[in-house]
């Protein structure tokens, strides 16, 4: 394996940081109001409220999921793990397929949001993949 962290691997380690960060407090916040929400809810007997909470938590828990998913694959990119690139390949594989996905489910405005979104992880996925960037991580 290689010794040398290619420059971009260090830039993606970074990126997947701050990525991780952010959505780990924001899927905290999201966590903690759809709590209060769902509390609040089944106090006053208000059944919409309660499922719109229970569904804010929900969204929450799988944010922060996903925001410990983002710090351990920066982890691995900065460590050159070889599982971290096949990690980084499956996450950013996945927000292409949903965003493809996504460029379907609404109007003009969501497929020019949905192309321009998935440009960067195309980036990434074809950065990814190139022969250098795989031999560092040895594969």
């Amino acid at each position: 394996m290689a010794t040398n962290r290619p420059p971009g691997v260090t830039l993606l380690g970074v990126v997947f940081i701050i990525l991780g960060l952010l959505s780990l407090f924001w899927s905290m916040l999201v966590f903690g109001f759809g709590a209060a929400t769902s509390v609040t809810g089944a106090i006053f007997g208000d059944q919409a409220m309660t499922a719109v909470g229970g569904s804010q938590t929900v969204s929450g828990i799988v944010g922060i999921v996903g925001a410990a998913v983002d710090l351990v694959v920066a982890y691995g990119l900065l460590a050159l793990k070889r599982w971290a690139w096949l990690l980084a390949l499956v996450g950013v594989g996945i927000t292409v397929v949903t965003g493809i996905m996504g460029l379907f489910s609404g109007g003009l405005i969501a497929a020019c949001c949905g192309v321009l979104g998935l440009v960067i992880p195309a980036a990434i996925l074809f950065y990814l993949m190139q022969p250098d960037v795989r031999r560092a991580f040895g594969r």
